[in-house]
């Protein structure tokens, strides 16, 4: 749009004619004859104050926004808005309103009293604003309703509109009409009609993770993990760990990707075999498998992290240099459970490896133990792939003799014996 270079306070109407408004008489210096060009001008009606200057110049059938007032007040009167008629005839057009501009306009400024308001109230929402009209209204004129432009929400439900006191419902765009009240709009949500449901589809440990949200058509969610550590253990002589989830259309949904809500989702289990190198059902990490179920298990699983920074004895002395025979010598792999068992059933509770290993629910398991000699070097030798070690002593259940255990070096790998009042780390397993 081309700007206006002068206004006067009177001048001779030479373009886009108004010949029904005596007081708007507007000349254009830069374009004379142009009778496809109009302005706006915006009158006080008698009120104090400056009214706006619209400097733009528009074409027939442009649309114009109304400015709003900038300090023309009436005493004991409030700005209403700006009308076509002094008289302040509607419509009453507020500030923010748009109108097709079919010749040169004067607008006249608006004052009354009393006046109402329209007061938009988040009702229940959990957070988000409501829109503000700023507006002034005299009697039985019309008020449009506005948006939820402060996005208003309440989780697992949408935005439904807004209901007066009257328990009238009005959608944002719609026109209501003042009475001689002011008007308090509140804002409603209804739940949204989908859900997402996890099923543990045969699982003998873990639990299903919970989606407590409501969806609409189109919203998006992400599916979730194995937050519940989910497998089945011992089926047929094989464990089964967690693969993904799937619907029963044989649709596959990946933990972590977002999928487009069409209806309500009932998303099962799916699992595969362990194999070394798997998230056990503690969250540990699945460091051997003997290939079938013995003596109520196949496989090790070793805590992610030692138990304790600082270490920790093998046995407390009950006086210096007098240490205890408790008898667990085995060294095999599949004896640390029964070593640990014995280590605490001679030595009863304390600060020390075995009973600190036993005392542990990582995981919602309380079946961890101190690993014997080989299953202590089966540890050393997938070091990197468990993490988290340090390049330190560690101590085995494997008793060597009254005074002396086995531990293991995690940083040269030797296995060697020492006194039973050394402080070395430990690191926990279980079997399953």
């Amino acid at each position: 749009m081309k700007h206006i270079l002068l206004f006067f306070a009177i001048v001779a109407l030479t373009t886009c004619s108004n010949a029904g408004n005596d007081e708007l008489q507007i000349a254009y210096q830069t374009m004379p004859g142009d009778n496809q060009k109009c302005i706006v001008v915006y009158h006080p009606n008698g009120a104090s104050g400056t009214p706006p200057i619209d400097t733009n110049v528009y074409t027939i059938n442009d649309t114009v926004v109304v400015l709003h007032n900038q300090n023309l007040y009436t005493p004991e009167a409030y700005f209403i808005g700006w009308s076509l008629s002094p008289a302040c005839t509607p419509p009453i057009l507020k500030p923010g309103y748009t109108f097709t501009v079919t010749a040169s306009t004067m607008l006249y400024a608006c004052f009354d009293s009393p006046v109402y308001t329209v007061i938009y109230a988040p009702g229940n929402a959990d957070g988000g604003t409501p829109p503000v009209d700023s507006n002034y209204y005299r009697a039985n004129e019309i008020a449009y309703i506005l948006a939820n432009t402060g996005n208003l929400y309440k989780t697992g439900y949408r935005f439904a509109g807004w209901m007066d006191d009257s328990q009238h419902y009005y959608q944002p765009g719609n026109a209501i009409t003042i009475q001689n009240q002011n008007i308090q709009l509140v804002a409603q949500f209804i739940e949204k009609p989908y859900t997402v449901t996890y099923l543990a589809n045969g699982a003998n440990s873990g639990s299903v993770p919970v989606d407590a949200l409501f969806y609409d058509s189109g919203d998006t969610v992400t599916i979730a993990h194995n937050t519940g550590n989910l497998c089945i253990i011992n089926q047929d002589g094989v464990s089964f760990c967690f693969a993904y989830w799937g619907d029963s259309y044989g649709t596959i949904y990946i933990p972590g990707n977002i999928y487009t809500i069409q209806h309500s989702l009932q998303l099962y289990a799916h699992y595969r075999p362990y194999v070394v190198g798997d998230t056990g059902p503690a969250g540990g990490y699945v460091l051997y498998d003997k290939g079938e179920y013995s003596d109520g298990w196949r496989y090790l699983e070793v805590m992610r992290d030692d138990i304790i920074a600082s270490g920790i004895v093998w046995e407390e002395q009950l006086q210096a240099g007098q240490y205890r025979t408790t008898g667990a010598t085995g060294t095999q792999i599949g004896s640390g459970s029964t070593n640990t068992a014995t280590i605490v059933q001679i030595l009863s509770r304390g600060q020390y490896a075995a009973y600190l290993c036993s005392s542990q629910d990582t995981g919602n398991y309380a079946d961890w133990f101190l690993p014997s000699k080989d299953e202590l070097y089966l540890l050393f030798q997938n070091k990197a792939a468990i993490g988290n070690f340090t390049s330190y002593n560690y101590w085995s259940s494997s008793e060597y003799s009254q005074s002396n255990a086995w531990y293991q070096n995690f940083s040269t790998g030797a296995q060697s014996t020492q006194y039973k009042n050394k402080t070395y780390r430990v690191r926990a397993i279980r079997r399953f």
